[in-house]
């Protein structure tokens, strides 16, 4: 795994000498490096990539804003949960789609993306003055290869939450970042594939097991599939454009994901399980990891490497073998328990009720009148148990903020059931057979035949709370989005062992309800800070 000890070395130098594309990088030199003496040689230019990976685990840059779970809480998968209705207030109102333009989880995602962007533009555009040995080519061109795909990775990501965006492809000088303006969608997604595509030319077919936690070209070819098919489902188009007024078609993303099942040598984990434990991290199913670590020093501003995910999804005020304390940050909804069968292998690693936590509590001899677990605010009897407080996971220092649990962002899994969907919509062959691939690990009977239907159900059991679900309905239209969003309280039941208010709901039904505001199209606001900051930056619709 990359040394996360050296992002330190690597941030420092990517600041030395460079002002930012916006007012949070605005940094002033603090040493003898700086940009004119930096950008040498191979080790700066590794130095300065690790720079450029490190916004990738930074969620927590402002608050605790695990990314997965900001949009998970935004479909119909989970609510919020927490200790009440004002606990983490930010995503109480983002759940309910009434996020303000000054809100940390909002400022967050931006400043993140954009500190990547910023470091990407820099390295590029002193590149062609690396030197580089002769036996350094492979380095030379792998470099520059993930470069360009981070950049790319991270205005999708900013698309996808933000939708109107700076384009920004060269490093900004002094207050130059006050002169951008918002770009078209579209020339932002044209250059972000084009980035994509110029980086895995020059990326490597694999990562030695000492550079654990750096991508191959097979994790850019994923997400340009998974950005195509946000692309143009959001928008109804056929294909997505690229820099040069090219494009990148369905036909095109159909060959990518093939490519990637047939060529990339990623597997499927025999058991489905094993993807959310210690040995999940950098396995063979995973395709794009991002990796975290456990290195507590006890200090709460020591929360920077590890996975904050983890410790926001325990259930509040339990400690046993099995989880360890947490906070109770997205409670699963009834709705998507209800998607899985008995004899669906997932629905186990997917999430754990309420109700066979407290039984575990009353068969080890606790006293029914002093149980541990908490209900969380939204409470509906059941808990995330993928990115978790699993005990085996527990952090050294008995700390709650760094596990180290690395987050699939992408997994071959995902990819099956994109090139599924692929295959159905452009007169390939194989989507029953790749559906049904991803199906038999689950312990389910084959399909003869797939529809869309199937497809995204198949989606949403297989990649529940792992942060694709908003999306997914997004890219299925807004009204589809709305009405599957306005059904998460389906199914709530009322406490099924009604002396344990932990087992179910808990909060008035109007804290349940949900109503998706077309007007806002889907997207966040621009954060207030930087309008403020730039008068060029115009708000989103609907704020």
């Amino acid at each position: 795994m990359i040394n996360l000890r050296y992002i330190v070395c690597g941030l420092l130098m990517m600041a030395m000498g460079m002002s930012s594309c916006s007012s949070f990088l605005s940094l002033d030199p603090t040493d003898s490096v700086t940009e004119d003496n930096f950008y040498q040689n191979r080790d700066h230019a590794y130095t300065a990539l690790i720079g450029i990976y490190e916004p990738l685990r930074s969620d927590f840059t402002i608050t605790y804003n695990p990314i997965a779970l900001s949009s998970d809480i935004q479909s119909d998968d989970a609510y919020v949960g927490g200790g009440s209705a004002s606990d983490m207030i930010n995503w109480q109102r983002m759940a309910r789609f009434n996020a303000r333009p000054q809100e940390d989880a909002v400022r967050g995602i931006w400043k993140k993306c954009y500190r990547g962007i910023s470091r990407a533009n820099m390295m590029l555009a002193k590149y062609d003055g690396i030197t580089f040995k002769t036996t350094e080519e492979t380095d030379k061109n792998n470099f520059k290869g993930e470069t360009l795909f981070l950049r790319g990775h991270y205005y999708f990501e900013l698309l996808r939450f933000f939708e109107n965006v700076p384009l920004i492809t060269s490093p900004l000088y002094s207050d130059d970042w006050t002169n951008s303006t918002q770009e078209d969608p579209k020339l932002v997604y044209a250059q972000a594939t084009t980035d994509m595509l110029d980086g895995m030319a020059l990326m490597g077919d694999a990562v030695s097991a000492d550079q654990s936690g750096r991508l191959s070209k097979w994790a850019a070819k994923a997400e340009l599939v998974k950005m195509f098919l946000f692309y143009t489902g959001y928008y109804n188009e056929s294909a997505l454009p690229t820099a040069d007024g090219g494009t990148f078609t369905a036909a095109d993303a159909m060959a990518m994901a093939d490519d990637v099942i047939a060529n990339s040598g990623a597997a499927l984990m025999d058991d489905f399980a094993t993807l959310f434990t210690a040995e999940g991290n950098f396995c063979k199913e995973a395709l794009f990891d991002i990796p975290f670590v456990d290195n507590n020093s006890g200090s709460w501003n020591d929360t920077d490497m590890g996975n904050y995910q983890c410790a926001m999804s325990g259930p509040r005020g339990w400690n046993n073998s099995l989880l360890a304390d947490g906070w109770g940050f997205g409670t699963v909804t009834a709705n998507l328990v209800n998607q899985f069968t008995d004899e669906d292998l997932r629905a186990k690693s997917t999430f754990i009720s309420a109700e066979d936590l407290i039984q575990m509590e009353l068969d080890a001899g606790a006293d029914p009148n002093s149980l541990s677990l908490q209900p969380s605010f939204t409470n509906t009897g059941y808990f995330a148990f993928k990115y978790t407080t699993h005990a085996a996971n527990k952090p050294a220092a008995n700390f709650p903020n760094n596990w180290g649990q690395n987050i699939h962002y992408i997994r071959l899994a995902d990819v099956y059931l994109m090139a599924a969907e692929l295959h159905l919509k452009n007169g390939g062959s194989k989507a029953a057979e790749y559906v049904n691939i991803v199906r038999e690990r689950a312990g389910l009977s084959d399909l003869t035949a797939v529809t869309m239907d199937d497809i995204m159900s198949e989606r949403r059991k297989e990649l529940a709370m792992e942060g694709h679900r908003y999306f997914d309905l997004l890219r299925q239209g807004l009204e589809v989005a709305k009405t599957q969003i306005e059904k998460k309280a389906e199914g709530l039941q009322a406490p099924t062992m009604e002396d344990f208010p932990a087992t179910g709901r808990n909060s008035a039904d109007a804290d349940y309800a949900v109503t998706f505001d077309l007007t806002k199209r889907g997207f966040w606001p621009i954060p207030q800070n930087e309008i403020d900051l730039n008068s060029n930056l115009k708000q989103n619709d609907g704020y």
